[in-house]
């Protein structure tokens, strides 16, 4: 199937997901003209975005629209539930207001319930822009249930999970959940991201989350991201932030790649001392390909940027980290940060790792760096000689690598569950031929 047949073949769905708003249509138009003119990627104008992505295999699958479903959520992540009085669930794209939960401190609402939110309608589609790239288009394409939710209490921390699942239908089916998120003046919030696929490994399901965020002045939001991938699935995640005055956005993320899975996210920092740190831990292995675009534009000055990403690398699989810090004219006094760290337990196992700085202001600290490194045989063989088999001191060495990203987390559920899962990983990854 070519990326015509593939921009036909998504039509259908195009055609059945329509919305009543007529602002939110809009969006979705404009995202179905730009997608049907430029079909997968790459094109002319982001061949750089995508140079390192194969989509041949993602065109020769015909995709049914997605469905609402029921599952059952196991494991430690469900702890989460019963410890936040906040829990978002979108299963397949729709919002399930049975499963969900919240209290007064937010305010949700879904595209075909906007009344308190009914002004953030003509704001959806203008952090994450339809213009900026395919899939962000295509999300606006196809998307079925956009939620609003507005965080408004200043007297607490708000906490909020947001369970965006992929539920097994033993069918290939594409759901694009579509989520804007306001973090109104002088709150504090905690939000976790967390993406469930319990779909079969042999499914190739494609999925296509985009948030929005707006960050508005003297506002702190800490972002904890989870990504659990089935084996085979394809997975595009785009967070889009905008930033207001003396904001703070915390943000680690930790990612099991599917086949072909990206995280792309970027905040734009337009208020004066705002400050934004984006961290991750991702883990590849066999075939897979995991991509992560993590960029900053500082459009004024006194803000400050990290960037820190580890990847873990086994088998023949392949990651890319590009990391991207903006810093235009008038942004004096920025401070800008990156640091991109790999472990490559395979031979096969391949890295390209792109940090870079555009730089035009003429006052200001910034630095980047990168690495990729095979074990420490020093380290194994000191472990191996104080009795600890080979295997246990692997596992030991890797898990040393991850934690310093894990503690990042701070939920002490979340901790836990993303141990059990780099321990339960380490156990399969082929890491063979390394030493």
């Amino acid at each position: 199937m070519s990326t015509k047949n593939f921009v036909e073949s998504i039509n259908n769905i195009v055609q059945e997901n329509l919305i009543s708003n007529n602002d939110i249509n809009e969006v979705k138009k404009d995202g179905w003209k730009r997608f049907r003119d430029l079909g997968l990627p790459p094109n002319d104008h982001t061949r750089e975005l995508w140079k390192y992505s194969n989509f041949s295999n993602l065109q020769s699958i015909k995709y049914a629209n997605a469905e609402h479903s029921n599952f059952n959520l196991e494991g430690n992540l469900n702890n989460l539930i019963e410890n936040t009085a906040n829990n978002i669930f979108i299963v397949n794209g729709f919002f399930d207001s049975n499963k969900s939960n919240f209290t007064e401190d937010i305010i949700l609402e879904n595209s075909s319930n906007l009344e308190k939110l009914d002004y953030l309608k003509s704001l959806l589609g203008t952090i994450a822009k339809n213009e900026e790239n395919e899939m962000i288009a295509l999300n606006s394409s196809i998307m079925i249930d956009p939620v609003f939710i507005s965080i408004k209490n200043q007297k607490k921390e708000n906490a909020i999970n947001i369970f965006i699942i992929t539920t097994d239908q033993k069918k290939e089916f594409s759901s694009s959940p579509r989520l804007f998120i306001e973090a109104s003046k002088n709150t504090i919030s905690n939000i976790n991201e967390i993406y469930i696929d319990l779909s079969s490994d042999e499914l190739q399901n494609l999925t296509i989350p985009v948030l929005e965020y707006l960050i508005d002045n003297s506002s702190e939001v800490n972002h904890r991201r989870v990504q659990l991938s089935s084996e085979n699935s394809y997975f595009f995640n785009f967070d889009r932030i905008l930033q207001k005055e003396n904001s703070k956005l915390t943000s680690v993320s930790f990612s099991t790649s599917g086949q072909l899975s990206r995280y792309d996210i970027h905040s734009d920092l337009i208020g004066i001392n705002s400050e934004c740190t984006f961290h991750g831990l991702y883990i590849t292995d066999k075939d897979q390909h995991q991509e992560n675009e993590i960029s900053t534009t500082h459009t004024v000055g006194k803000c400050s940027s990290d960037q820190m990403f580890k990847g873990i690398l086994a088998g023949k699989s392949r990651a890319v980290f590009s990391g991207k810090v903006l810093v235009k004219k008038d942004a004096q006094k920025t401070k800008a940060f990156q640091k991109d760290l790999n472990f490559l337990l395979s031979r096969d196992a391949e890295v390209d790792t792109k940090p870079s700085l555009e730089i035009y202001a003429d006052d200001v600290e910034c630095s980047h760096g990168a690495t990729a490194g095979n074990m420490d045989k020093n380290m194994l063989f000191y472990l191996q000689s104080r009795g600890i088999d080979k295997d246990e001191a692997t596992s030991m060495l890797i898990r040393g690598f991850a934690q310093e990203i894990i503690d990042e987390f701070e939920d002490e559920n979340i901790i836990n569950a993303l141990e059990e899962i780099l321990k339960n990983k380490i156990n399969i990854l082929d890491i063979q031929g390394i030493m």
